[in-house]
């Protein structure tokens, strides 16, 4: 099945792609991929959240910074009509999400495997971690952070401080994907959130 690529939303927002959008009802949940990631990894999960919600797997646009993705995601979501949507993403793609959040308005967010406390050498990734937890506009929206493994002690108070009513999902399992080990609890949180 193609890619659903930004630039090409953007030129026709109305078109239909096959297997990459599930569902027209519901609040609209967007699970973004990273660029070089396999998208049909989301698709279990999609499969699953059809029945209540229209969703998308979005490729985020490579080579770009986290800011000027956001932005693009914003540009996609204006064009689809898309009002507050969820927006899942696992590592950068998180990111991404969190800051949209930031600047826009998000029903929800869910950060797989996305610490937001910890420091990074690359200054784009920095920027973009004091906008989301520092910066002038404190995300207003729902906020899960899901792991394979719980996260340092302190993590979740420290994340609720910055971000009001956060919480944190420690799922068990193997790797670093646990929305792909366990598609069926990922489906129930995403959409526990999206309510």
């Amino acid at each position: 099945m193609p890619a659903l690529r930004f630039e090409d939303l953007l030129k026709d927002p109305d078109r239909e792609r096959d297997g990459d959008r599930w569902g027209a009802e519901g609040r609209p949940v967007l699970l973004l991929n990273e660029a070089g990631a396999d998208r049909s990894a989301w698709w279990p999960v999609a499969a699953r959240l059809a029945d209540e919600h229209a969703v998308a797997v979005l490729d985020l646009p490579p080579g770009r910074s986290l800011a000027a993705r956001a932005e693009t995601l914003a540009a996609y979501v204006a064009a689809m009509g898309t009002r507050a949507p969820v927006i899942a993403g696992h590592g950068p793609a998180a990111l991404v999400a969190s800051l949209f959040a930031a600047r826009y308005l998000a029903h929800a967010v869910v950060s797989i495997e996305q610490r937001l406390d910890e420091p990074h050498h690359d200054p784009d990734t920095e920027r973009a971690l004091h906008e989301i937890t520092g910066g002038p506009r404190r995300l207003r929206c729902r906020y899960l952070a899901i792991f394979a493994d719980a996260p340092q002690p302190g993590y979740e108070a420290w994340l609720g401080q910055r971000i009001p009513g956060a919480a944190c999902a420690a799922y068990r399992t193997e790797g670093d994907h646990p929305h792909l080990s366990d598609p069926e609890r990922f489906s129930d949180d995403i959409k526990a959130i999206a309510a």
